[in-house]
């Protein structure tokens, strides 16, 4: 059967496959051999019969050559041994595992596997189960994920270093920042001062309101004409600063671009260079070494054969010698031998007269032994007939009371069972069940509730976290509004809504606001404004949302355009700030990409503020910014942040800890029912096991009494029938005595001549020692000595051919090296050259990049330079500018005050001012060249994204990656071992039954992850690799049983599994395989005949004319 299942010929206990092909006086000319095995599905129909399932049998079949050559055939299709593997694997027959093959020698070794493998690549009972239930397919996997996890991990830790230093830099510039802001301070100050020297002078103009109309009019005319001019003079700075970036920026990147690529290409030709030269210089060293190695040992096997050459010829002559002296020696000994004979001749003939004697004698010894042997027999067979019966009547008395003792003890035992009470038992086990499946239900119940408190409480950590690194500003106003100093502060503008993450650089892009502060009015931020003042914290924007319900109308006016509108994408905390997100981004349209939004934004009916999803804006005015290396994000989350307080935290974390508490409680409780259950799951099924084995022996013991009872009286009558006849005994014992002496004397008598003969020949062998020994000694010696100079001068002759052919292989050797080395000398001369041209070469790039940075430097004086010239004229009507803009508001406010009361003339001022402020706020961005933004552009210096790429640190990316990985590890390891520890359950309860049932008396523990333990009867627990060899293949066969229980297979072939059981436990584990495993075939090898008497069909194999042969036998039919 493993010739046909595609096993190799050492695995049959075979060298070669041709070796199975009979070959016999009878069957010569066999040219191969072939088996076949044939297959088909049954369905059980009753506890004795089956029916087939039509159309499912096929044969397989092997055919083995002369040439150690096989074929597989399934039917009579000739097939590959994978698709005969594919086949059997279909149908449940797992030739990986071999499952269905068990030895004698596997039984005991499942045993003694250790619980989990100590080596990478051996075996344990865990990496067993694992192959058998299928989990071994993750552990590739989750050994991939964990590698790739610590290589995240470490990448990680280094740049979360990187980022500590920058923060370190940070801390560093604070000083630097509250000197600006103290600054900034002193500034404000001075203009309250000057303010209050603006107010007297208006107070004075005021009086003058009637003559200064024609003056206002007629500065408002010089406004108007200053506004048009700084017009003019923006265009031109504009148009200006775009001729000298595209002028400069188109020569200098490309000049610099085209040089950087050559002197890369440089760079990789100088390294190549210096490499080669590197390795041919260390080329030149070894070789040179190795020639002077080679010209030394080719000088030394030039001496080698004249030094061997003299050493033979000596030892030759010296060989002659001892042959000769050894002739003399063996002559000697041959004279030393012939007059010895001489000599010895007398004992000689005294050795042969005895040994005439001792012929006859031992011939008459060996008749009177014959005699005395045959009635010494006689005698026996006399004697035994009575000696037979009388045992018989002894053994059945024996027999009789062992069997009462057996029954009584039997029912004694079965009485002290019913006495303790199955039906307790039951009604105990019902009640655990009940409250199992109660405390199970109240698991999941609370295991939910757990998740779900402990997902609220990481949201709440994770937004206090995020509220915490939002900045001193924000959290000092935040810290205002839940201690209730201030109220109606409703927090961050980019807080208080939510976009979807693909919006989030196109928002962050365009509008700065949302890093204001909402409030409900003027007067809590002016509250607020105080506080920052009061505490020093810094400076804040903030929106009043009572001003805001003015954008109401043009909020819910949607534009007729094709994109959408960025407010429109946001979800609001609260429906009433959807107001606030308006006044802060307006109608502004969002668009994949720029060359969508430039199509819209430069609309004929009406121009557009657009932003791309990349962080391009087009304003309304036409201007356009964005791009470069690092664009603003996370100003706003794909999640509206809630707020939580230190207290609600709290409670929260208390929350979680007693769902915490009662889940463990319930976990344990579950746990001590479970083991409780187990237990009086156990102690029931030890009680019906014994109880019906018990029955089972008393109804034996009691069957067994009876029998002996009724054989007793028969074997008594054989008692007295078998007296012997004394006389006739008299006579036998007469005659074994009178035989017994008279071989006695034969014996004596032979024994004297025996030693007389001795003596002889020790005599003998005396005198042939003295004589012969030295002449014996010294030819031994000298054979011995010509065998080592034999093997000397061979050893010797050897050496010299051996030198004359590596003196040849030295000579090819040199002339190799010496041509290698002249190849690397040349080599070397030819890199240098390369190298003095590269450096001449790099030399000239070198020249060429220092006079493009001189361009560079020069465009940058000539943007720096015209710079200056529009600062100073735009300096000049910003001066004049302002003179007209106090004249103004003086008069403006002096002709107000004597129409209006204070307040209205307040209100107007302020506009104005804000007016003004808008202003001045426009200018710097039309003035400035922002020179370190072009001399970025120019050299391709953009600082904030090298640092930005420098540091990589997409902590979102790399976190998120990095719980991914960990996620997937997790899952794969959970779902691995859950699976290992349903199945090890599942088993568990099955392996306990089936020891149980094939261990009579027995407890035992089960533990996938530790060692099985068994408890034989009257002995303490005991880890099953520590068993007798009984226990362990009765425990290793009921693993093999649950494992069947678990995964069936179809077919068992086990050999000689009983050998180390006794009688009792073969016929347990045979009652067993004949009743609870109907669903498989089991093929059992065994000579014990309880095993094979109760089998369905017998096979036996047997020999005769040298040919091995098999007869079946069915005993139903029998």
């Amino acid at each position: 059967m493993l010739f046909v299942f595609g096993y190799r010929a050492n695995k049959i206990r075979s060298k070669k496959l041709s070796v199975l092909i009979h070959n016999s006086e009878n069957h010569k000319d066999a040219t191969s051999c072939t088996v076949e095995v044939h297959f088909e599905k049954i369905v059980d129909v009753d506890t004795c019969g089956y029916c087939t399932v039509p159309d499912s049998k096929f044969s397989v079949s092997r055919t083995a050559r002369k040439d150690s050559t096989s074929q597989y055939f399934i039917g009579q299709r000739k097939v590959q041994f994978k698709e005969v593997a594919a086949l059997l694997q279909n149908n449940g027959i797992d030739l990986n595992h071999n499952r269905f093959l068990i030895l004698q020698g596997e039984v005991e070794q499942i045993a003694m596997m250790h619980p989990k493998s100590q080596t990478n690549h051996g075996d344990g009972m865990l990496e067993y189960l694992e192959d058998i239930i299928g989990s071994s397919r993750y552990k590739d996997a989750i050994e991939k994920l964990n590698k790739e996890i610590e290589v995240l991990d470490e990448e990680r830790k280094d740049k979360l270093s990187r980022v500590k230093v920058v923060e370190k830099d940070k801390d560093q510039l604070e000083p630097v920042r509250n000197e600006a802001i103290a600054f900034l301070k002193k500034k404000n100050e001075r203009n309250v001062l000057e303010n209050k020297k603006t107010q007297f002078y208006v107070n004075n103009l005021s009086k003058e309101n009637e003559s200064s109309r024609e003056k206002v009019e007629e500065i408002r005319a010089k406004v108007a004409e200053s506004e048009q001019e700084l017009i003019e003079v923006r265009e031109k700075k504009k148009e200006k600063a775009k001729s000298c970036a595209k002028a400069a920026k188109y020569r200098v990147v490309a000049a610099l671009t085209e040089k950087r690529d050559e002197m890369r290409e440089l760079e990789k030709q100088n390294v190549k260079v210096f490499e080669d030269r590197k390795h041919r210089k260390g080329k030149i060293k070894e070789l040179t070494k190795k020639l002077e190695r080679e010209r030394k040992k080719i000088v030394d096997l030039e001496k080698l054969p004249e030094k061997h050459e003299e050493e033979i010829s000596e030892l030759t002559e010296e060989r002659d010698e001892l042959g000769n002296r050894k002739k003399e020696i063996d002559d000697s000994l041959k004279a030393a031998m012939h007059s010895l004979k001489q000599e010895t001749q007398e004992l000689q003939d005294q050795k042969e007269e005895q040994e005439k004697l001792l012929l006859g004698e031992v011939k008459y010894v060996n008749e009177a032994k014959q005699q005395l042997d045959i009635a010494s027999v006689e005698l026996g067979l006399f004697a035994n007939k009575l000696t037979s019966a009388e045992n018989a009547v002894e053994r059945c008395r024996e027999q009789l009371r062992a069997a009462v003792d057996a029954e009584k003890t039997a029912k004694r035992k079965l009485a002290e069972l019913n006495a303790k009470g199955a039906k307790n038992l039951e009604k105990e086990v019902k009640l655990l069940e009940q409250e199992l499946e109660k405390l199970s239900s109240d698991e999941r119940r609370l295991e939910s509730q757990l998740r779900e408190s402990l997902s609220t409480l990481m949201e709440a950590k994770h937004s206090a976290q995020a509220n915490r690194s939002r900045g001193k500003v924000i959290s000092f106003l935040m810290q205002l509004k839940n201690t209730g100093k201030v109220k109606g502060i409703y927090g961050r503008l980019g807080d208080l809504g939510a976009i979807d993450a693909r919006y989030d650089v196109a928002i962050s892009s365009c509008c700065p606001a949302l890093e204001n502060v909402l409030v409900d009015s003027i007067e809590t931020a002016r509250a607020c404004v105080e506080q920052l003042k009061r505490n020093d914290v810094g400076q804040a924007t903030f929106i009043a949302l009572d001003k805001m319900q003015k954008h109401d109308r043009s909020l819910r006016e949607v534009p007729d355009t094709s994109l959408p509108r960025l407010v429109d994408l946001i979800q609001a905390k609260e429906p009433r700030f959807h107001v606030a997100f308006y006044h802060a981004l307006r109608d502004t349209l969002v668009a994949d990409d720029l060359a969508i939004a430039t199509k819209v934004a430069y609309d004929r009916k009406r121009r557009w503020r657009v932003v791309t999803l990349q962080g391009e804006l087009i304003d309304t005015a036409g201007t356009m910014s964005g791009g470069g290396n690092r664009v603003s994000k996370g100003r706003m989350g794909s999640n509206i942040s809630t707020e939580t307080t230190p207290a609600e935290l709290n409670a929260m974390e208390e929350k979680k800890n007693n769902f915490e508490e009662k889940h463990q409680q319930v976990r344990e409780r579950r746990a001590q029912c479970e083991q409780e259950l187990g237990e009086k799951r156990e102690e029931l099924r030890n009680t019906a096991s014994q109880t019906k084995l018990l029955e089972h022996d008393a109804r034996a013991q009691q069957a067994l009494v009876a029998e002996l009872k009724q054989r007793m009286p028969q074997l008594e009558r054989e008692l007295h029938e078998a007296q012997p006849d004394p006389v006739q005994h008299k006579a036998l014992q007469d005659k074994v005595k009178k035989l017994t002496k008279a071989y006695e004397a034969a014996s004596r008598k032979t024994d004297e001549i025996e030693k007389k003969k001795s003596e002889l020949n020790s005599e003998i062998s005396r005198i042939q020692d003295a004589k012969l020994k030295p002449l014996r000694d010294k030819l031994e010696d000298a054979k011995t000595r010509i065998d080592e100079m034999s093997k000397k001068i061979t050893k010797l002759k050897v050496a010299v051919t051996t030198a004359k052919r590596n003196h040849s292989k030295c000579e090819k050797s040199i002339e190799s090296t010496d041509a290698e080395l002249n190849e690397n000398v040349e080599a070397v001369e030819r890199l240098e050259e390369e190298w003095k041209k590269l450096e001449v070469d790099g030399a000239a790039v070198l020249e060429v990049g220092r006079m493009v940075q001189l361009l560079v430097l020069q465009a940058l004086g000539e943007a720096e330079e015209e710079s200056g010239r529009l600062g100073d004229a735009l300096q000049e009507q910003q001066e004049e500018l302002k003179k007209l803009e106090k004249s103004e508001m003086a008069l403006a406010e002096a002709h107000k005050r004597m129409k209006q009361n204070q307040e209205v003339l307040c209100a107007d001022s302020n506009s104005r001012g804000e007016k003004i402020e808008h202003l001045r706020e426009k200018l710097p961005g039309y003035l400035e060249l922002n020179l370190i933004g072009l001399v970025g552009e120019y050299l391709g210096l953009n600082m904030v994204g090298l640092v930005g790429e420098y540091l990589g640190l997409n902590m979102v990316g790399l976190v998120g990656e990095y719980l991914g990985l960990n996620m997937v590890g997790l899952v794969g390891e959970y779902l691995g071992l859950n699976l290992i520890g349903l199945v090890g359950e599942y088993l568990g309860v099955n392996f306990v039954g089936l020891v149980g049932e094939c261990v009579r008396g027995k407890n035992r523990r089960v533990n996938i992850e530790g060692e099985n333990s068994v408890r034989p009867p009257k002995k303490s627990w005991k880890t099953i690799r520590h068993l007798s060899g009984g226990e362990k293949t009765l425990s290793s066969l009921a693993l093999v049983f649950a494992l069947h229980y678990y995964r069936p297979t179809p077919l068992y072939v086990m050999d000689e599994i009983d050998a180390a059981l006794d009688f009792k436990n073969v016929t347990i584990i045979a009652h067993y395989i004949k009743k609870r495993t109907r669903n498989a075939q089991f093929i059992i090898i065994s000579l014990r005949n309880n095993m094979f008497e109760i089998a369905d069909r017998l096979v036996g194999i047997y020999k005769t004319d040298n040919c091995t042969k098999s007869a079946t036998i069915e005993p139903s039919l029998v």
